[in-house]
């Protein structure tokens, strides 16, 4: 399914949930959703039947929202004292919960995602505050166990996702029930605990589907630091104990640090004088962020705007990708209105909010954190030398052949499959179909007859760029297909692509192809791959590849498991 297409979204619970439904709906944040909300109190009616007719909405995914009171039955004997000691009703439950997975995990086959809430009290059941959480007595107790067990069971399948309902209640600071509500019309939740479900909802879509964004542009002065250093010099800016501003400017910096190391990248953008600002990014003894934990930066005089379209180039990145982080609300509306694309948050007012409010940002989502998650900005500063390299150089071939470059080709493995489907939803640019699948689901379809699946890593002197290329084919007879053709951006501009695709075509000819195909599904980003493929094509013939167009560039060593292809004279 194309990123394009509205998304057809399913909900099921014990309870209302059609306030939810409106929310997503209306929303005007990706994704664009067509949902359809199942009656209550047919949740497991819904699991157990895949003809029930709120299948035949057809949906994409499914968000099953349940209250533990009301799914599993004898919870509620549990709560009102209703079935005998505790203790006996206890071990019921956890049967009852693991049941209820049983039946989640087999229906999920019918959806490409699965969305469920974790079980939750409600807040105005209190318990016997001596026994709530004791061992094989109380709910409390019990109920941290049923979420373990959703939890357990749910790891079989790709598809499924436990949400944390408990952090939506626990963050509203506001009633996330409504039992008026309930007694009416049986919506058991506030429209704050929706409004805060939607956006959560939202969000971890948004990461399915590899809209999240990458990059954490900041300003310095009273944004990582309190002052303005130019003016108060180093020794006066407010960062660090004991000063209380100051440790809150450096709890903001620490969670800056927490999202770099999980693969966010980290951008300055400040008017300022750049060796003196790097000068105390790099000696002052509050600083948790270092030179070393940005990618690039633009400390100069000129417009922001400006600065972070020369960013964007900088990193090969489209600029919605981008979030936008400066105190000076002038400088916020002038990168809105000339650069709408970027999100542009209003920030705190006041230093103590800095660092919960970064936490809360949900536009950071994501399915998995890997490898290549984890070196991302090492693999950014390793580019800075490789452009450095290029200025030193008399020509691009020359600066090619110095890289040393060399790509490795593998068929598809249970190890590089989670990599391979982060690489398939993400990239936008390089990308031949814009096809989204899940983990398992394009585990089955290149496990098919006719189907192959490649992945490929690229190294270079400077380091190793990990797993940035895919490609797979689907055979008919002899004609083979180039179904998926995706490549980094961040291997962009290097002949990688050339090696790619001389690679496939090689390889689907070595597998009893005597025609390659491969069709540009046209999207809003995609430019460089329609470019790339369009003088790959015979002349007269969108569609069939030209042996004579492709080949492995001299300047790259491609090796394979299997065999070593040679380059092309």
């Amino acid at each position: 399914m194309s990123e394009l297409n509205t998304r057809r979204l399913l909900l099921a619970g014990d309870t209302t949930l059609d306030p939810l439904g409106r929310l997503l709906e209306r929303s005007q944040e990706a994704p664009r959703l067509q949902i359809s909300a199942a009656p209550y109190g047919q949740v497991y009616q819904i699991l157990l039947n895949a003809s029930h007719p709120a299948w035949e909405f057809k949906p994409d995914m499914l968000v099953l929202w349940t209250a533990p009171q009301l799914t599993l039955p004898s919870m509620e004997k549990l709560l009102r004292f209703a079935s005998g000691p505790a203790s006996e009703v206890y071990e019921v439950v956890l049967r009852e919960a693991e049941q209820f997975a049983q039946l989640v995990v087999q229906a999920a086959s019918r959806v490409a995602q699965v969305l469920v809430p974790t079980w939750v009290l409600p807040s105005y059941e209190r318990w016997i505050q001596t026994l709530t959480w004791r061992h094989g007595v109380g709910p409390a107790n019990l109920l941290a166990k049923a979420n373990l067990i959703l939890a357990e069971k749910f790891s079989a399948r790709e598809n499924i996702v436990l949400l944390d309902a408990g952090y939506w209640q626990a963050s509203l600071g506001r009633p996330a029930y409504d039992p008026r509500m309930y007694a009416v019309a049986k919506i058991l939740y506030s429209p704050s605990l929706f409004e805060k479900a939607a956006a959560e909802i939202k969000s971890v879509l948004r990461g399915s589907l590899g809209q999240t964004k990458k990059v954490i542009v900041c300003d310095l002065d009273n944004t990582l630091w309190g002052g303005v250093v130019g003016d108060d010099g180093p020794e006066s800016i407010k960062l660090g104990a004991p000063d209380p501003v100051g440790e809150c400017f450096h709890a903001f910096q620490k969670t800056l640090k927490g999202l770099r190391s999980r693969g966010v990248l980290l951008v300055i953008c400040s008017k300022n004088d750049e060796k003196f600002a790097l000068s105390v990014i790099e000696t002052h003894p509050a600083m948790v962020l270092r030179k070393s934990d940005f990618v690039a930066w633009r400390i100069n005089w000129k417009d922001k705007a400006e600065n972070l379209v020369a960013l964007a180039k900088e990193l090969n990145l489209d600029l919605d990708s981008f979030v936008f982080l400066d105190d000076s609300p002038q400088e916020r509306d002038q990168v809105r209105q000339v650069l709408p694309e970027v999100h542009t948050p209003d920030l705190p007012v006041s230093p103590s909010e800095l660092a919960p409010f970064l936490s809360a940002m949900t536009c950071f989502e994501t399915q998995t954190i890997g490898g290549e998650d984890l070196r991302r900005t090492e693999m950014y500063q390793a580019e800075r030398g490789r452009k450095e390299a290029l200025e030193l150089s008399t020509d691009v071939d020359t600066w090619l052949k110095s890289l040393q470059i060399e790509v490795r080709a593998t068929p598809l493995r249970r190890e590089t499959l989670a990599r391979a489907a982060q690489l398939l939803n993400k990239t936008n640019q390089f990308n031949l179909s814009l096809r989204r699948l899940e983990e398992e689901s394009y585990w089955n379809w290149a496990a098919q007859n006719g189907n192959a699946s490649y992945t490929f890593n690229v190294v270079d002197r400077f380091g190793d760029f990990g797993l940035t290329g895919l490609v797979s084919f689907s055979f008919n007879g002899t004609e083979a297909r180039i179904v998926d053709f995706v490549m980094s951006c961040r291997v962009m501009g290097k002949k990688v692509e050339e090696a790619l695709l001389g690679y496939a075509v090689a390889r689907a000819m070595t597998a009893g192809a005597d025609r390659v195909v491969a069709t540009v599904v046209e999207g809003p980003r995609n430019q460089p791959i329609k470019t790339f493929f369009a003088s790959k094509f015979l002349s007269g013939d969108a569609a069939t590849i030209d042996p004579a167009h492709v080949g492995i560039p001299p300047q790259i060593s491609l090796k394979e498991e299997v065999f070593e292809l040679q380059p092309a004279l």
